[in-house]
């Protein structure tokens, strides 16, 4: 990672910097990617300490400030705000990667059409006892994304869905 810090209208210490790095380092926990480069400025104008940043991950600039009676808290104030960014960065990665753009469980979860459905207890999800004739026509009539019962005919799990091509899907779980 390359580290710049520069100092305008005063001299900064060797202790000064020691702290501003393991503040970085510290920082760097938080990334869900390489850091690649850090640019810091810390700026001393009428008794004020302004901190400015910009962080460089692989395709993504965050940019922060942070302002104190003394460089150390207009640094750590930056660093916070930096560390914040960060942080909800990491999540959207993250939720991306786990594949929360839909599915079964973040339809459950967020009580979305499985939650408002009739067949649906207001605690929780029912599984209902059909035959696949019956299950596709429920589908069908309805504006599940997909539906979830037992089959009765071989007791076995199944699940109606819509492919990509528009036709209806059915997957059964193996014995």
């Amino acid at each position: 990672m390359q580290l710049e810090i520069n100092a305008r209208h005063f001299t900064m210490g060797d202790d000064q910097k020691e702290l501003i790095e393991a503040a970085v380092e510290k920082l760097t926990k938080f990334s869900p990617r390489p850091v690649q480069a850090l640019k810091m400025t810390i700026t001393h104008e009428a008794g004020r300490f302004s901190a400015d940043s910009v962080l460089h991950l692989k395709s993504t600039e965050f940019r922060a400030k942070g302002e104190g009676m003394e460089p150390e808290y207009a640094v750590n104030e930056m660093m916070e705000n930096l560390r914040k960014q960060l942080t909800k960065f990491k999540g959207k990665i993250s939720g991306k990667q786990k594949g929360e753009e839909g599915g079964l469980g973040r339809a459950m979860l967020e009580g979305g059409d499985l939650a408002d459905s009739q067949d649906n207890a207001t605690e929780g999800f029912i599984l209902l006892d059909m035959d696949p004739g019956s299950a596709r026509e429920k589908f069908q009539t309805g504006n599940l994304p997909f539906l979830v019962f037992r089959n009765v005919d071989n007791d076995r799990l199944g699940v109606i869905y819509r492919r990509e091509n528009g036709e209806l899907g059915l997957m059964e779980s193996s014995n």
